[in-house]
């Protein structure tokens, strides 16, 4: 029997007060989310009700969390980033902006996919491929685009960005959370 549940521990050390450590620790989070996804892929219709409830999950997270994710990059990280950074690290920041972007459509699109799945009570291979492609392209780039953030992004942020920056990141998360 194959686990189509995702892990929902925390990492340690990763509190809203280090903002850079839990965008990192929430990049983990995020992927266990797409190995959920990805897991659900050959069972969807021999296993319906508990693959569901798995996507129905990923959605919750990807709804919440990974919504404040995108927002704690976007709205505090990038803002402050880009006063400080050369014309390449400009651009690879707007590239990473379009690749949020390019993830929301790939999202709504995947959301539409499985309300059409939960329609259709029986097996249906045209939905299934659907569902698969658009999952393992999303899968995709969504560990592209955190593989990027990680290697990069972070680096800049540690480098560039003073404590005081940081603190008023941290403050913004919190806000953003209602803590």
């Amino acid at each position: 029997m194959i686990s189509i549940r995702s892990g929902g521990r925390k990492s340690p050390g990763a509190t809203l007060d280090e903002p850079l450590d839990h965008l990192s620790a929430c990049h983990r989070r995020i992927e266990q989310r797409l190995d959920t996804l990805e897991r659900v892929i050959p069972v969807l219709w021999e296993r319906r009700e508990e693959a569901l409830q798995a996507i129905r999950n990923v959605f919750a997270f990807l709804d919440g969390s990974g919504v404040l994710h995108t927002e704690d990059e976007e709205l505090s990280l990038f803002p402050r980033l880009l006063t400080k950074l050369q014309s390449d690290q400009v651009a690879f920041v707007a590239s990473l902006e379009a690749e949020h972007q390019e993830a929301h459509k790939l999202y709504a699109r995947l959301q539409a996919s499985v309300g059409r799945i939960e329609a259709t009570p029986e097996h249906d291979r045209q939905l299934a491929a659907e569902f698969a492609g658009i999952a393992t392209q999303f899968c995709a780039l969504y560990r592209r685009h955190i593989q990027q953030e990680d290697s990069k992004l972070i680096d800049f942020s540690r480098a560039l960005l003073s404590r005081e920056q940081l603190a008023e990141i941290s403050s913004e998360m919190k806000t953003r959370r209602r803590l």
